[in-house]
């Protein structure tokens, strides 16, 4: 079946067959068609129920809000991580490098042209 166009047969009785009666017939003249478009939409205005959004579903799952947090902690979530590891682990060494020294690097490099060891 075509969703794009469907016919449809319709067995009206008692009152409801005098009120199309009077509808098609009246003063408005209106035809059988758009008599039966405009009931069904105003019936699916009344029945339909608002399909929930993306954000509410999650929302309503408890994805979003589900547990207490800071406001800003999407923003500001390596401050809160750097803030908890220090709690956590709150001993750590900061040693200078030692210097560079630049007689240690040619004496390395030097090692193998001299044959021998030093």
């Amino acid at each position: 079946m075509n969703t794009a166009s469907i016919r449809i047969n319709a067995r009206l009785t008692g009152e409801d067959a005098q009120r199309f009666i009077e509808l098609t017939e009246g003063e408005g003249g209106h035809n059988a068609s758009d008599l039966l478009r405009d009931a069904l939409r105003e019936y699916y205005a009344r029945h339909a129920k608002a399909r929930p959004n993306a954000f509410e579903l999650m929302q309503a799952s408890g994805y979003i809000g589900g547990f207490d947090a800071p406001v800003d902690l999407s923003s500001r979530y390596k401050d809160y991580l750097t803030s908890s590891l220090e709690e956590k682990l709150p001993y750590v060494i900061n040693e200078p490098a030692p210097p560079y020294s630049a007689k240690k690097a040619r004496s390395r490099s030097n090692r193998g042209k001299t044959g021998g060891k030093r």
